[in-house]
């Protein structure tokens, strides 16, 4: 189904107030994992008629095994005695020098022929969810496109059959097998250690996202939900609960739009402009202070990362999918020695696409003396810094040449020339630039040996 075809569906079942403002095909996680398990079971109603006849005959009087078998029309040779045995083993039947009893316990059977179970191994299937940790029933074929741009990032993995999955998870087992048998059996034990198979899978959803309409922004929140990928697009209840404790951060994963409260100009962003164009002291026939439009600031940041020889900093409060068009040439510096350092998020607002997060650690992993990924509110907190959490500020230091600063948003801002933007302005300084790195450092409370050698101030 085309994605306007959905949203002309959906928008009949919209609340009045609301309008859907995205809707975002994704792939969701999960591993298929099949276990051998010990399970309690009923017998087939049949057997257990016939372990009904058997012992009301014994209550009619008849306790002696030729009794029985003449009565009941049987050889000796057939199944009876072996059944006679499983009911004693049971306790419902005893045998009294030759005569067989039918015990309370059997009387109750008798009443109610669904009390008597039986130990079997089988093998059980389920899914695990790697974004909730949690057992999920596997009552549905997971289906998932190979080429699916958007792909949810597992947050719980294990190494493949590892016992790890099936950690403190005895309840959801539990109660999964017993909603997969109707509660007509029941998990006894398992062995974790024995993971029969282990597989990552993924199944598509829709991801739809609901804004207030005009008028009724201050009244109402925005929200999401999760639907499923069949003919009626109908409500995935549990992924829709997961999901929504994520949202709005769940959404820049995916979603390459500037959303309003980051696409604004706040007030301290002019502020910030206004207070260097004043505290920069000119110096004579020198320019220190020049202003870039977006698309400059843009160019020059570009060009920054392309030109850097020693080190660079940038400062940035959302890491989002723009980043990934700067990965090369970070990568291109750091090969060279050069430090980047990278300050970035914000308490209030910590929305990132965790893609991009990763891409970038996995860099810090291969680079980790150059390459410094800082996530504020986390470093504030290490530092027991519990006044500063996290960064609105947009920064660039490029060795000790210039610095720019003012409402470009680095990191995440993902426009192309020609396309609606909102205005953004930014001021490049060269005057007391190797100020401006020991600013930070003491302001961040890094370590200062986080530049060494040649790529100290003045270096």
């Amino acid at each position: 189904m085309e994605i306007q075809e959905i949203h002309q569906k959906l928008e009949k079942q919209c609340a009045s107030d609301y309008r859907i403002n995205e809707i975002i095909l994704f792939a969701y996680p999960f591993r298929r994992v099949r276990i051998n398990a010990t399970v309690n079971k009923s017998p087939e109603k049949s057997i257990q008629q016939i372990y009904s006849v058997l012992l009301k005959t014994i209550l009619e009087g008849y306790t002696k095994e030729d009794d029985l078998i003449k009565f009941l029309g049987l050889h000796k040779e057939d199944f009876i005695l072996r059944e006679l045995y499983f009911l004693r083993e049971r306790g419902f039947a005893d045998l009294t020098s030759g005569n067989w009893i039918v015990t309370d316990q059997g009387k109750d059977f008798i009443k109610d022929n669904s009390i008597l179970k039986i130990l079997e191994e089988e093998e059980f299937e389920f899914l695990f969810d790697t974004v909730s940790n949690e057992i999920v029933l596997k009552e549905f074929r997971l289906n998932s496109q190979k080429d699916i741009e958007n792909k949810l990032s597992s947050e719980f993995d294990f190494e493949h059959k590892s016992p790890e999955i099936l950690n403190d998870k005895n309840e959801q087992l539990s109660d999964i097998y017993k909603r997969q048998n109707n509660g007509k059996a029941y998990l006894v034990d398992y062995d974790k250690s024995k993971i029969l198979f282990d597989k990552k899978e993924c199944n598509d959803y829709y991801l739809i996202e609901y804004i207030p309409r005009k008028g009724k922004e201050n009244e109402l929140e925005p929200f999401i939900e999760v639907r499923n990928f069949d003919k009626e697009i109908t409500l995935e209840k549990r992924i829709t609960k997961v999901l929504s404790k994520k949202y709005p951060a769940i959404l820049y994963q995916f979603s390459n739009s500037e959303r309003t409260a980051l696409a604004e100009i706040e007030e301290d962003d002019y502020e910030v402009l206004d207070e260097f164009q004043t505290s920069v002291t000119p110096q004579t026939n020198i320019s220190t202070t020049e202003t870039l439009s977006v698309w400059e600031t843009q160019a020059k940041f570009e060009e920054a990362l392309k030109t850097v020889t020693n080190k660079i900093l940038i400062e940035s409060p959302w890491i989002k999918k723009a980043t990934l068009n700067y990965i090369q040439s970070i990568e291109n510096a750091l090969g060279k020695g050069i430090a980047v350092i990278i300050l970035y998020g914000i308490e209030s607002n910590d929305e990132h696409h965790f893609g991009t997060i990763e891409k970038l650690r996995s860099l810090e992993r291969k680079y980790s003396k150059s390459f410094h990924l800082i996530h504020l509110p986390t470093h504030f907190q290490n530092k027991n810094n519990y006044q500063m959490t996290g960064t609105h500020r947009k920064l660039v230091i490029k060795d000790d040449e210039y610095y720019i600063q003012g409402s470009f948003n680095f990191l995440s801002f993902n426009k192309k020339e020609g396309q609606k933007i909102a205005n953004e302005e930014s001021i490049l300084i060269n005057n007391k630039v190797i100020d401006k790195w020991k600013t930070v450092i003491k302001e961040y409370e890094l370590d200062d040996k986080i530049l060494d050698g040649k790529q100290k101030y003045g270096g």
